[in-house]
């Protein structure tokens, strides 16, 4: 009897001691860790893991490394943009989507010679399934590159997709990249990028001449109205109006600095050759002249048309010195183009002079009165 109560005890102790609170909390951390595991061992599969021995990566595109100067097409496309390089009859390169209108060669070898000297691995080991790689052909964000020789033969194809960082000592930013023909991606050795965006690849800033080299500048609107600034010293704005109509004023001071800060940093959004019709007859462009402090005129013939603005740039200047060769280097640059100028850069150019002139006249004076007859005074009849 004593015997069978022991063991009744005992019975009820034992899920007493199972159910303290220490044991609680080491079966709780025990489910964390091993969800903390099952979370990490999922988005280590779900990445693609590939050996990042360099020796291991191989050359993706060994023609194009063969024939470097023979390339002649550059196409990139994605998601329905398409921007094309072609090399010019002079061997030079230009943007086909503006006219042929240069580009940097810079930016065109450093393109070839990465492309040239790509290296990759294919995105998949036994580890993971060939179903978490992708197929970048089903991807829309994925931006499609062919470079093709002179007779059009493509020295490299592919589609570029996401950077990822994949492990092997020290993490490595790898690209998805799928050579044409391929049915699966590969990781490209290192990271890649190629911009679609058309400017990406021109000298985008034109001019850059900051307000405090102005010396001044006049501005004739559609119109036929003309409006001039002038430089003065040690005054509170740095430029005065000159040549307005009597009585007239202008409306706020700033609006002088800003048409003197037209030239600076000033981005083109387009090119297009000047054989075109861009610009209307020469009543209908609005006109701009700028001097500088040391002799360079810039001048500007531009038109808006449907909300856009177009411009036909020249400079000059009289003598020999800095001012002439900054003059050359920029009509080497806009001799032979019409340029798409941005609406916040011509702002104050475009628009007529009405909107910088206050044209109202001062309340005139009041009309003279007849003096009054001192007291005292009598007035004559007139003589019969």
């Amino acid at each position: 009897m004593s015997d069978s109560k022991n063991m009744d005890s005992a019975t009820r102790k034992t899920p007493t001691k199972w159910a303290s609170p220490i044991n609680l909390l080491i079966v709780i951390a025990v489910f964390v860790v091993i969800g903390m595991v099952a979370l990490g061992a999922n988005l280590f599969m779900d990445r693609s893991i590939v050996q990042t021995v360099q020796q291991q990566d191989e050359q993706l595109f060994p023609r194009l490394s063969d024939n470097r100067a023979a390339v002649s097409s550059i196409v990139i496309e994605r998601s329905g943009d398409r921007l094309e390089l072609t090399r010019q009859e002079d061997g030079q390169w230009g943007l086909a989507n503006w006219d042929g209108y240069p580009v940097d060669e810079s930016k065109i070898a450093g393109l070839i010679d990465s492309f040239a000297a790509l290296h990759g691995a294919p995105a998949s080991t036994e580890k993971i399934t060939a179903a978490n790689v992708p197929d970048l052909r089903n991807q829309n964000t994925a931006t499609a590159v062919t470079i093709r020789d002179r007779g059009g033969n493509a020295l490299a194809d592919l589609l570029i997709g996401d950077t990822v960082a994949t492990p092997g000592g020290a993490e490595i930013n790898r690209t998805y990249v799928q050579p044409g023909g391929e049915e699966r991606a590969w990781l490209s050795a290192r990271e890649i990028a190629v911009p679609i965006d058309l400017p990406a690849w021109t000298t985008s800033i034109i001019l850059d001449i900051g307000p405090d080299r102005i010396t001044s500048a006049r501005l004739r609107d559609a119109n036929g109205n003309s409006l001039g600034i002038e430089r003065q010293e040690n005054m509170e704005h740095p430029f005065k109006p000159t040549g307005l109509p009597e009585g007239a004023r202008v409306s706020e001071a700033w609006q002088l600095t800003r048409m003197a800060g037209a030239l600076e940093k000033l981005q083109i959004v387009e090119a297009r050759k000047a054989n075109d019709a861009t610009l209307p007859p020469d009543a209908d462009k609005v006109e701009a002249e700028f001097e500088t402090l040391d002799g360079l005129r810039v001048k500007l013939a531009m038109v808006q048309q449907n909300d856009v603005n177009w411009a036909e740039i020249k400079a000059e200047a009289d003598s020999v010195g800095d001012a002439k060769q900054e003059a050359d280097a920029i009509n080497a640059r806009t001799a032979g183009w019409h340029f798409r100028l941005p609406d916040f850069a011509t702002e104050g150019l475009v628009a007529t002079t009405d909107a910088v002139i206050d044209r109202t006249s001062p309340r005139p004076a009041a009309p003279a009165t007849a003096p009054a007859t001192p007291p005292g005074t009598e007035q004559q009849a007139p003589r019969q």
